[in-house]
């Protein structure tokens, strides 16, 4: 069936599309969204009923004093996103074709690569890429993976640094450090080791604190599984989203902690000494990852071009060859 968008007077466009998304983000309420849009109220719901009129359709309902939408509002909704999106994608494709290369890479670092991203790749390809392309914009913010694919999927995100695995159907993705995890105690602590190894058995006699995603997978559940499949239970006293708080407790002497061996370099003034696991792979794979049949800006495309394998292979080399144990 073909949808007539005209009618006496004007139809609907785009612009009373995007009103209609204000008015859903700003809780279904009419005078915000007509407050935020700086228009009256009027003329914004006369732009709702068009809409209506054109698509036959109810986008509102009332309950009680409250204005919610109707199946029809909920669908709209969803579609009208994707329409914005595609037209920004469109305005920004076009505009790039004819101008030099500006613009915004938004990227996502999850909590537990923030610990590394000093000594990191991604922190020497930043550096390099600024010095190349000083009119593109890098904003980085962030994240534990909650509402990830919905925030990439409104372009709010464009990149991000995460742990595999992921969805391989959904992302495409570039492999980068894989970090060792090693446990950490106080220097004061003794352990009467040959070496700077220990059985992973063995943290079963320490207070242990670990760093914990607010949602999702993440070192806490690996942790669990490792402990699980050596058959034991963790003296678990302290979790925290926040590396700087485990760190500082493990340094006070209140427990230990299992981190990536490169996190010992940024704390180089803390009494802390670090033990590799001598009988259990343990290890996490980091990846910088964007949504698959999704339009890369030509910023974000240049950005991608700095993570050419060869050289990341031999970055990563570079980077194992300095992380010995005993260096700390």
């Amino acid at each position: 069936m073909l949808i007539n968008m005209t009618r006496r007077g004007g139809g609907m466009d785009l612009k009373h599309l995007k009103n209609f998304m204000v008015i859903v983000e700003e809780d279904v309420n009419m005078s915000k969204a007509a407050k935020r849009l700086h228009i009256s109220q009027p003329p914004l719901s006369q732009q709702m009923k068009i809409i209506e009129e054109t698509l036959g359709i109810e986008l509102f309902e009332r309950r009680g004093r409250k204005l919610d939408l109707t199946p029809h509002g909920k669908i709209l909704y969803e579609r009208v996103k994707k329409i914005i999106n595609l037209y920004d994608e469109m305005k920004t494709e076009m505009t790039e074709l004819g101008k030099g290369v500006k613009g915004q890479i938004t990227l996502a670092v999850s909590i537990f690569y923030s610990a590394i991203f000093q000594s990191s790749i991604l922190f020497e390809r930043i550096k390099q890429f600024c010095r190349d392309y000083p009119n593109i914009k890098i904003k980085i913010v962030h994240t534990d993976g909650n509402q990830l694919f919905t925030r990439m999927d409104a372009r709010e995100i464009d990149l991000v640094i995460l742990n595999l695995p992921v969805d391989e159907g959904v992302f495409e993705y570039i492999p980068l450090e894989k970090q060792d995890f090693v446990f950490i105690m106080p220097a004061s602590w003794e352990l009467n080791l040959p070496s700077f190894e220990i059985p992973f058995r063995k943290i079963e006699q320490f207070p242990l604190m670990l760093l914990k995603r607010d949602t999702g997978y993440g070192l806490y559940e690996k942790v669990l599984e490792h402990c699980e499949r050596h058959q034991f239970t963790p003296n678990l006293v302290v979790e925290s989203n926040n590396i700087l708080t485990i760190i500082a407790m493990v340094d006070a002497g209140i427990g230990a902690t299992i981190l990536p061996q490169s996190v010992l370099k940024q704390f180089p003034n803390q009494n802390l000494k670090a033990y590799q696991f001598s009988d259990t792979k343990f290890y996490s794979e980091s990846i910088l990852m964007w949504l698959k049949e999704r339009y890369l800006t030509e910023a974000t495309q240049i950005f991608l071009n700095y993570f050419d394998k060869p050289n990341i292979v031999k970055e990563l080399n570079k980077i194992e060859q300095s992380m010995r144990v005993g260096d700390f």
